[in-house]
């Protein structure tokens, strides 16, 4: 059956939100194009089970067996919905659950806290009886299962906006709620998900060298040192000692930075994340580089936490 349209917005509409922000909109990309048809007699993806994670406005929905071949640009029922929402959250002051710390949810137009921000748009959203849930790349909001619509409303670099990308007839599954993992057991803070990163200046950068600092100290006064090779130095960096036990390197990095309050962990890569007292940010440092040498560089800061 196809949908009624309540409130029309010419095709193509989009309307950018945030605050401050004189960047013009592009048109609504074309949408992907469509998947083959399943054959006759194989069954639809099943509909993640509703559970305590979801809007409530989700939990009373039966499950949807639209597919991607049923999406494609029209006007938009949601989008004054989804932009109020949005300029709310814009203007909105959070209180971060683990600093206690209260901070403007969204500054110079960027996202602090993206998992903060979603939550506040789809809780405005449910409020209105519409069910929104965020699938990692889009918003998807829906009221029934006869059609969903899809909003960017977090662009790459993190900044807020709106944008109505396509509407799907008969509505798509709803997307999975997963909690991320635990990957630092020993962590007080619980496991986070980042949804976008940046490179600006570090918060952290005198414990990391403080740390390395130490460790290299220590190493130092060993008559056989376990960690680095004191006659091979990288030329150019004053600390970039060849590492002869990468494992050691990282395990014992991760003990004094532990001892500062820091949750961490080693990615395999050469790379420590970092954390500590808030799940609004991670601090990825890059310690190694290919040749073997330490190395004191920050790679990345994601937005929330990235573990």
């Amino acid at each position: 059956m196809p949908k009624v349209h309540r409130l029309l917005v010419p095709f193509g509409a989009v309307l950018i939100a945030a605050c401050g922000s004189s960047t013009p909109a592009t048109s609504p990309s074309t949408p992907t194009a469509a998947t083959a048809p399943t054959t006759s007699g194989q069954a639809p993806a099943p509909t993640p089970a509703p559970n305590s994670s979801q809007p409530s406005s989700c939990r009373t929905l039966p499950p949807a067996t639209g597919t991607e071949r049923g999406c494609r640009q029209e006007p938009s029922d949601f989008l004054r919905s989804v932009t109020d929402a949005v300029s709310a959250a814009q203007n909105s002051t959070a209180v971060d659950p683990d600093s206690k710390e209260p901070y403007a949810l969204v500054q110079n137009g960027v996202i602090q806290s993206p998992n903060a921000y979603l939550k506040m748009i789809a809780e405005a959203l449910d409020r209105q009886g519409l069910c929104a849930i965020y699938d990692g790349e889009e918003l998807d909001v829906r009221s029934s299962n006869g059609y969903n619509e899809l909003f960017d409303i977090i662009t790459s670099s993190g900044a807020s906006w709106t944008k109505y990308m396509s509407t799907c007839t008969p509505a798509t599954p709803l997307p999975a709620i997963v909690t991320p993992p635990v990957q630092d057991p020993e962590c007080k803070l619980p496991p986070s998900r980042d949804t976008y990163c940046d490179r600006p200046s570090s918060v952290y950068s005198r414990d990391v060298f403080d740390a390395l600092d130490e460790l290299i100290a220590q190493d130092r006064q060993l008559a056989r040192p376990l960690i680095f090779d004191f006659t091979d130095r990288l030329p150019g960096l004053d600390n970039g000692f060849k590492v002869t036990n990468v494992e050691l390197y990282f395990s014992e990095l991760r003990k004094r930075l532990r001892l500062k309050g820091y949750c961490s962990v080693y990615t395999g890569n050469d790379e420590l994340l970092i954390k500590k007292g808030t799940n609004r940010f991670s601090e990825h440092w890059d310690l190694l580089k290919a040749e073997g040498h330490s190395l004191r560089l920050l790679g990345a800061t994601c937005h929330d936490a990235a573990f």
